[in-house]
């Protein structure tokens, strides 16, 4: 009777262990950064505890997540009648081999850590990076039969004026019946700023800035005004310059865009220029 606890009281041991090592493995094959960054549209429901302005939110035709699974985009969008473009906010170097980002394969990183060998060598075949077979965003974007433009965003660094002088006037020119998908890499920093200027440059000034910033929120975004020192890694590496920064960025940019529908300068860059010199009044 011993022996048979013995036995059984090993296997089972056993199989505590095998399940431990294949939950360690599966974390470091498939846990990234943007596994809980969220997939939103304008039209998602959500519950607010304070009065808030939606006016204007459930028009916008666009959606934002993390750097995009096509296939699973593809699925997601495809009630939609419309023509869809893909507003790609990375200024890092990405691709994709066989329909997955080569981010996952830690092609971008320097110096990749063992759960990127392992994963290359699993999907891929080899440690080595593939140029050959690495298909470039647009490319993988027109295969799966969506519109493509990349405009460089940034969340920790400031963005060059000549980035948001880009995003202003494509959006200017938009056709009706148009979708955007807004993305980077983990779906949080510059795929909320990109949402809410967009936001604010079809609301403003009808609605508050502290009510589009509190809806993106809500909806799945960053809360951009929050500028509360992140801690800890898994909410990236903020500090409190960067943070306020960010959130002077989008205070500025409503003011541009308010002073800009009521006629006034029309370049993000030339009232930049003159607001740093004092010479806005």
């Amino acid at each position: 009777m011993t022996k048979y606890l013995n036995k059984k009281s090993l296997l089972m041991g056993g199989g505590v262990f095998i399940f431990t090592v294949l939950v360690i493995i599966s974390y470091l094959l498939f846990t990234d950064d943007y596994t809980d960054a969220k997939f939103r549209t304008m039209k998602d429901e959500f519950t607010s505890v304070e009065k808030l302005d939606l006016t204007g939110l459930r028009e916008l035709q666009a959606s934002g997540g993390p750097i995009v699974d096509f296939p699973d985009l593809k699925k997601r969008l495809e009630q939609l009648n419309k023509t869809i473009i893909i507003i790609d906010g990375m200024r890092e170097n990405h691709g994709y081999i066989n329909d997955m980002a080569t981010t996952f394969f830690g092609y971008h990183r320097k110096k990749p850590g063992l759960r990127y060998y392992i994963r290359r060598i699993l999907f891929t075949g080899t440690t080595r990076i593939l140029p050959q077979r690495t298909l470039t965003e647009i490319e993988l974007a027109q295969k799966y039969g969506f519109g493509y433009k990349n405009i460089k965003i940034d969340s920790k660094i400031k963005t060059p004026d000549a980035s948001v002088d880009e995003f202003v006037s494509y959006f200017d020119k938009i056709p009706e019946n148009v979708w955007f998908h807004f993305h980077c890499r983990h779906g949080k920093g510059r795929t909320s700023m990109m949402l809410v200027m967009y936001d604010i440059m079809k609301n403003a000034p009808k609605v508050a800035l502290s009510d589009i910033i509190k809806r993106q929120h809500l909806l799945g975004s960053v809360d951009l005004f929050d500028t509360v020192v992140w801690k800890t890694k898994k909410k990236g590496r903020y500090n409190s310059r960067t943070l306020n920064r960010r959130k002077q960025f989008m205070e500025q940019f409503y003011e541009f865009v308010c002073q800009r529908k009521a006629g006034g300068i029309q370049r993000w860059s030339d009232w930049h220029r003159l607001s740093r010199k004092g010479n806005i009044s």
